[in-house]
């Protein structure tokens, strides 16, 4: 069969609505794909006018998707270079394409080939698309039909490839959009000023008639859609293109300022078609209304990455002028009546006025228009900031904005109300975004904090005296209701807003006890009043008074009062209590009314994002208030269940969960011991690594499971089971891994027998793992050897050391020291690990040494003394002595060859420390800085692990003589004497001295 043919097969299959045939299709693609010239093949059957449109669209999505994967030289089978030049010289061939689903693939494939080859392979392609745009604007055989088709293509492609080129950032990409950009100019600004001539020729010729007339219409929008494409080309090659204001070229500068009245232009048309037309076209009030806002977005750009120019250039005033017009036009549109919302009228463009806010929110606040550190001004930034105090942001604007702001654009509106009734939560997260900017209050909310904040002088001693009227005196003269009811709304949200800056004006306290809480339509009134509390409690709220913001503050908590007041109200408790000066002693009368009001709450909402605020909440309470929780605890446990199987799949909301019984447990100390059976199922599911949501839960699960550990007294038989996820933990590194060291020193502490019973040789394997991994930090080997340390301490011979030398731990240590395989600073946990084994399980260290050869030995012993001097601890250098002390009694000839060596190490210990036991403080820096030692359990078996350890019990001297009477015993009167002359006299005179 032909290839042509095989391919127009894939391709109909592929646009089959039997799921099974599209994946065969695709696999075949796939293979397809790697043979030569398949996508110039492509490309024919798009260009084959006769094949059924389905399989050309179908073909150029192929085609699309094969550039993106193969066009690059370094792809995996990439297109070759001839197959390239069969289709680069017909790209632009296609240009009257007049099927939209296949014109619009094929405007992305050129696009994206250009993306690939410009500047660098096809230097000359913006003048090829160029020539083609001038081509079409001069060819008058074309039909009226045909010239949009490829206007639209033409321009299309225009702008995919320039929006390409200005997001990309090498020297030679940014050079060649400059270099393009007056070309582009050139070409594009007279067709938009042409066209924009002959929409007003015909504006003119239907002046009378525009609202309902459809000649209108159809005649007009093609000139709309040709104006649009020219918007987004030119737009960014005015912001991106242009390097300095001397090399604006021709015609850019006349198209940015005569663009404002153009939008102008724009606006009042779509508010007219808008407000008088019931037969406006969907498509024509669509590609109207995107040429306003294009207008915006390229302001808005400019603004912001040249922002001392958009000021300077001569309109600037004129278009902030004019944006603020708009906003004031549509300001008695924002206020909404409360009872009735449907009265309340929409803006006619929403993200017009966004636009207008943001681009005065960067006037009045931007680091460009400051002065420098040196607090000097150049030039540029001196003009600009006489532009702005001079001409946009006078006394007068500056107070006229402020009022208007606060009195019509910061008010809850209609929409908000409404949300309050359908979807309470879902706006309370909206209200805890980032995303302010899609929203007209959120939007002036911060211009109006701004403007206060940047002009406080002059407006924070006017706003202070508005705000703390009364609502009677605020509303004096108003008649209306409704404007009564936005104007105390208004004063309201500005208080809470420019809290910061009305810090020295306002006395919150007092307006407080002067504005009772007010029944208002749909409960605004109570919740900006919870709102103000939250707002002002981290500002300015007198510890004293707190009480009074906890009495109201659960008032509005309550059950009877709307689900977003209450959330609200819970939000202002939360941040009262993780306030700085918040007093537990203070809020210990509120915890039960707290409690039920949380519990209330959580029973009410549905979305995880909510119940996760109100559960990290509820984590606050316990976290900040100890020992005081301990009554509640049982009814905090019973939410548990219904919270984590509420939390099914939420793997976010179930660390909060874990979180909230990590700071129970803290709270309840040794009383959590009761709690471990309840616990062990969500540490196993948060902690074991064949569960696929220990990605999200382990860290917090591991932290669960060590504060649990911490505060035993004893071992439940499910917090043995745990036992068997340690050895995989272990191998798991990650930054859990400290907390899971500790973790085994926690087991180990409580019940050392009963945890090696059955667990013990793979938990000694994973650690012997641990240590000897070589792509571990020195910390982390560190951190190993502590546990096995504390293993060694708390585990008897009996039952400890089989899994040491079945571990082969032992051997590891030694190979290491022997071959000096790492730093000094390394080595040293090695060595104290053996000193360690050497003290608690002598015969065992003896009889390893006595089995090493003389030579391997002796190269052991007199690394491990030479490794004394790099131990900087008092208590580590008392280890190391020690061991050397049991080592010494031994026939094997290499530990005995150090004796010299080891001799000036004893003397140095005891005239250090004589024969005083040296305790140490072992500070462990996990644990909470909430609690004393005497909380956590683990502290006192911590303490009483550290005085039996015998680095400070035994007495050296003792343990001297006993180690060189035993040498003597085991090598003989006259061995012994040949073994001691080899010391330095000197050094073995001082040592008698010592030991009598």
């Amino acid at each position: 069969m032909d290839d042509r043919l095989v391919v127009i097969r894939v391709l109909e299959t592929a646009v089959s609505q039997d799921p099974a045939q599209v994946a065969q299709a695709e696999e075949s693609v796939k293979i397809l794909a790697t043979k030569p010239n398949f996508h110039a093949m492509l490309f024919d059957i798009f260009a084959d006018r006769s094949v059924p449109t389905q399989i050309r669209w179908m073909a150029t999505i192929t085609l699309k998707n094969g550039i993106d994967k193969y066009w690059k030289r370094s792809a995996l089978h990439p297109i070759k270079l001839p197959e390239k030049e069969l289709i680069r010289p017909r790209l632009l061939t296609m240009l009257d394409e007049d099927t939209p689903s296949v014109a619009l693939q094929y405007c992305l494939v050129v696009a994206k080939i250009a993306r690939w080859e410009f500047p660098r392979v096809w230097p000359g392609f913006a003048e090829e698309l160029l020539a083609q745009i001038q081509a079409i604007a001069t060819d008058q055989s074309l039909s009226a039909a045909r010239r949009n088709t490829m206007d639209n293509n033409v321009l299309y492609i225009m702008h995919l490839f320039v929006k390409s080129l200005s997001s990309r950032t090498l020297v030679l990409e940014r050079q060649a959009l400059r270099q393009t950009t007056p070309l582009v100019f050139a070409v594009l600004a007279p067709i938009y000023a042409e066209r924009i001539a002959q929409f007003h020729e015909v504006m003119l010729r239907n002046q009378n008639r525009i609202s309902d007339s459809a000649a209108f219409f159809a005649e007009s929008l093609p000139l709309l859609k040709t104006i649009r494409y020219c918007i987004k080309t030119l737009r960014r090659l005015w912001v991106f293109g242009i390097e300095k204001v001397e090399s604006i070229p021709a015609g850019a500068q006349e198209f940015y300022e005569a663009s404002i009245g153009h939008q102008a232009a724009f606006y009042d048309l779509f508010q007219k078609l808008t407000l008088e037309s019931s037969s406006i076209p969907d498509d024509y009030q669509v590609v109207l209304r995107k040429i306003v806002l294009l207008y915006g977005k390229m302001y808005m750009d400019f603004q912001k990455y040249h922002a001392v120019r958009f000021i300077t250039m001569p309109c600037a005033k004129q278009m902030l002028q004019w944006y603020w017009q708009q906003i004031a036009a549509e300001a008695p549109r924002m206020v909404a009546t409360p009872e009735d919302s449907d009265r309340a009228c929409e803006p006619i463009m929403e993200p017009l006025l966004i636009q207008g806010l943001e681009l005065y929110k960067n006037v009045v606040k931007n680091f460009f228009y400051t002065a420098d550190d040196n607090n000097q001004l150049d030039d540029e930034v001196k003009r600009c900031r006489q532009v702005i105090d001079g001409e946009i942001l006078t006394p007068d604007a500056i107070a006229k904005m402020a009022e208007l702001l606060m009195f019509y654009y910061i008010p809850l509106k209609s929409k908000d109300l409404e949300r309050w009734q359908d979807d309470p939560e879902g706006w309370m997260a909206d209200e805890e975004s980032d995303f302010w900017n899609f929203d007209v209050r959120r939007c002036a909310e911060h211009l109006f904090t701004d403007l206060v904040s940047q002009e406080r002088d002059r407006l924070a001693p006017e706003l202070a005296k508005l705000v703390m009227q009364t609502d009677e005196g605020a509303t004096n003269g108003i008649r209306s209701p409704v404007e009564q009811h936005f104007r105390r709304e208004g004063r309201y949200a500005a208080l809470g807003l420019c809290a910061n800056d009305l810090y020295d004006h306002v006395d919150f306290c007092k307006w407080l006890g002067q504005h009772r809480v007010e029944e208002s339509p749909m409960g605004v009134a109570k919740w900006r009043m919870a709102w103000l509390v939250g707002k002002w409690v981290v500002v300015k709220f007198p510890v004293d008074q707190r009480p009074h913001a906890y009495t109201l503050l659960l008032e509005l908590a309550r059950s009877d009062e709307l689900l977003v007041v209450r959330i609200e109200a819970l939000s202002s408790l939360m941040r009262c209590i993780d306030d700085w000066d918040f007093d537990p002693e203070q809020f210990a009368p509120f915890l039960q009314p707290a409690f039920e009001c949380i519990t209330n709450v959580l029973a009410k909402v549905d979305m995880p994002e909510t119940r996760m605020r109100v559960v990290n909440f509820l984590s606050s309470i316990v976290q900040r208030m100890q020992r005081e929780i301990v009554p509640y605890a049982e009814s905090i446990i019973r939410l548990i269940p219904p919270l984590w199987q509420s939390a099914a799949g939420e793997n976010m909301y179930q660390t909060t969960i874990l979180v909230l019984i990590t700071k129970v447990i803290e709270a309840l100390g040794v009383q959590s011991t009761g709690l471990q059976s309840f616990v062990a199922p969500l540490v196993r599911h948060s902690a074991d690594l064949n569960d696929p949501a220990h990605v999200y839960l382990i860290e917090d699960g591991i932290e669960l499971w060590l504060i649990l550990i911490r505060n035993a007294t004893a071992l439940d038989p499910s917090l043995m089971e745990l036992l068997q996820l340690l050895p995989g933990l272990l191998q798991y590194s990650t930054e859990t891994l400290r907390k899971v060291l500790k973790v085994v020193e926690g087991y180990v502490l409580i019940d050392a027998s009963g945890v090696f019973h059955n667990n013990g040789l793979a938990i000694v394997e994973a650690l012997h793992a641990l240590v000897s991994d070589t792509n571990l930090t020195i910390r982390a080997t560190a951190a190993g050897y502590n546990t096995l340390n504390t293993i060694v301490q708390c585990v008897s011979f009996e039952a400890g050391g089989k899994a040491i030398v079945d571990s082969n731990v032992l051997w590891t240590a030694f190979t290491y020291i022997v071959e000096k395989k790492e730093a000094e600073l390394a080595l040293v946990h090695h060595a104290g690990f053996l000193s360690r084994i050497a003290i608690h399980y002598p015969q065992l260290f003896r009889e390893f040494v006595l089995a090493q050869e003389a030579a391997l030995a002796g190269t052991f012993a007199k690394n491990w003394v030479d490794l004394f001097d790099d131990v900087g601890n008092v208590a580590q250098r008392r280890l190391f002595a020690l061991g050397f002390a049991v080592a010494i009694a031994t026939t094997n000839d290499g530990i005995l060859g150090a004796l010299p060596l080891m001799v000036p190490v004893w003397n140095e210990i005891m005239s250090d420390t004589g024969s005083s036991l040296v305790y140490f403080s072992d500070v462990d820096d996990d644990l909470p800085d909430d609690y004393g030692e005497a909380v956590v359990a683990e502290n006192e078996r911590r303490r009483q692990l550290l005085n039996a350890d015998p680095a400070h019990k035994f007495d050296i001297k003792h343990v001297l003589a006993d180690s060189m009477n035993e040498c003597e015993r085991l090598n003989g009167v006259n061995r012994f004497h040949a073994i001691v002359a080899r010391v330095d006299a000197a050094d073995f005179e001082d040592f008698k001295n010592q030991l009598s």
